[in-house]
């Protein structure tokens, strides 16, 4: 349930960054929170992998975003 979850988030999220609305970059990382969650309590570790460096580019995106803006 949790994997929907995270998902529905990022790809919302993905969809709004995409609008050019800041609140995207909030719901993906609300999306990566739930995927670490996931992959810890389902010992996937190996989604460690892309997860954490996902929510570190989104939240580098964010910065160079928002001091375009």
């Amino acid at each position: 349930m949790f994997d929907w979850l995270a998902s529905t988030f990022e790809l919302v999220g993905g969809w709004l960054v995409g609008d050019k609305k800041r609140v995207g970059f909030l719901l993906n990382s609300i999306g990566c929170t739930i995927w670490v969650y996931v992959a810890i309590d389902k010992e996937v570790y190996g989604l460690l992998l892309v997860v954490i460096p996902a929510a570190l580019i989104n939240i580098r995106n964010f910065v160079k975003w928002k001091m375009r803006i």
